[in-house]
C-alpha cells in the first residue's frame, strides 16, 4: 500500500483488495485526519476507485480518495496523520494509519511551483528473461527523445537480471531512471502482475513532478512523424489534461529466413519490437483513460 497528499486538502491511497470483497461486498470506507497540535480530528467519507478489469484474478487495485473541506489539512506548520477506517470480512472496524506528516514535513510550493521534468515514464510491471540488447535500445531511444528534463520510473517485478540492471546503472547514475524493485507483490494474485497497482502508484507519487506523464511498455516506442518534434506536440496540446497513443503496427516482415513458420516463446522473445510497436500521437481531451484513476 502506499498513500500521497495530492494538494492542500486531499490524499490518495493505492493498495491491494480481495476482488470478491469488493464486487459483492461494496464496503464503504472513512478518511480521517488528526492534526498533531491539538489532537483534533475531521472526517469525511471516502472516494473509492477500482480501476483495473480483474479478469478472475483474486486481488483488485483498490483507490481511495480522501478531500476535506477547505482550511481542515492544509497547515503544514502543523502536522497530523491520514488514517482510513475500513471494514473487515466480520463487520468490524479496521483502522490504519496512511499518512503521517511531522510539522514542516510538505510545503505548498511542491502543487504549484514548475515541475522538475518535462516528461516523466510510468513504466508496467517488468518480469521473464527480458533481453539486455532490447532494453538498452528502447532506454537510449527515448531518453534522446523526451530530452534532458526527463525522468523514467521501472518497476522490477523479477525481469531485472544482472544483464538488464547493467543496462540501467548507467542511467540510474545520471539521474534519467529510478528502478522500484516490487518483486514482493508478485505473490497476490493480481492482474498481468499487478500492473495498475504500479501505474496508479506512480500516477500518484510523480504528479506534480512532471508536465507530463507517459504510460506504455518497453516493446513500444513513441514515434513522432517528421517536422515534428515531442515538445511540439505537447506544446500543442497545453489546453489538455490528457491525449491518447494510437498504436499502429512497426513492421509486420521483421523475421529471418530460417524462423519461417515457428513460433516457440524463445524466438519471439528474441525480437526487439511486438509486432505493433510504433506509436503515435493523437490529440483528446477529457477525463484520464479508464487504465488509471
Amino acid at each position: 500500500m502506499s498513500a500521497y497528499r495530492g494538494g492542500l486538502n486531499t490524499f490518495s491511497i493505492i493498495g491491494l483488495s480481495s476482488k470478491p470483497l469488493q464486487v459483492y461486498s461494496r464496503p464503504t470506507y472513512l478518511c480521517e485526519y488528526q492534526n498533531s497540535n491539538n489532537n483534533s480530528s475531521s472526517f469525511v467519507k471516502a472516494y473509492k476507485i477500482l480501476p483495473d478489469w480483474g479478469f478472475g484474478r483474486v486481488y483488485t487495485v483498490l483507490i481511495i480518495n480522501c478531500t476535506f473541506p477547505d482550511g481542515i489539512v492544509d497547515d503544514s506548520s502543523v502536522g497530523g496523520q491520514l488514517i482510513l477506517h475500513a471494514p473487515d470480512t466480520n463487520r468490524r472496524n479496521n483502522s490504519l494509519i496512511a499518512v503521517v506528516e511531522p510539522p514542516k514535513s510538505w510545503d505548498v510550493s511542491h502543487f504549484v511551483s514548475p515541475p522538475k521534468y518535462d516528461y516523466l515514464y510510468c513504466g508496467s510491471p517488468l518480469y521473464g528473461t527480458l533481453s539486455p540488447q532490447r532494453m538498452r535500445e528502447w532506454i537510449a531511444y527515448h531518453v534522446r527523445l523526451f530530452g534532458e528534463k526527463s525522468h523514467f520510473v521501472i518497476f522490477d517485478s523479477g525481469g531485472i537480471h544482472p544483464e538488464v540492471f547493467e543496462v540501467l546503472k548507467p542511467w540510474m547514475d545520471l539521474g534519467y531512471v529510478s528502478l522500484q524493485d516490487v518483486k514482493e507483490q508478485e505473490r497476490f494474485d493480481g492482474y498481468y502482475h499487478n500492473q495498475f497497482l504500479l501505474v496508479n502508484d506512480c500516477l500518484h507519487r510523480y504528479r506534480f513532478d512532471a508536465k507530463w506523464m507517459f504510460f506504455f511498455d518497453v516493446d513500444e516506442y513513441i514515434y513522432v512523424p517528421p517536422k515534428l518534434s515531442l515538445r511540439s506536440v505537447t506544446d500543442s496540446l497545453e489546453e489538455f489534461t490528457q491525449f491518447t497513443i494510437e498504436q499502429v503496427p512497426m513492421s509486420n516482415k521483421l523475421c529471418l529466413t530460417q524462423d519461417a513458420g515457428k513460433t516457440s516463446k524463445r524466438q519471439m522473445a528474441a525480437w526487439g519490437q511486438e509486432a505493433n510497436g510504433r506509436l503515435t500521437l493523437h490529440k483528446a481531451g477529457g477525463k484520464w483513460p479508464p487504465d488509471f484513476s
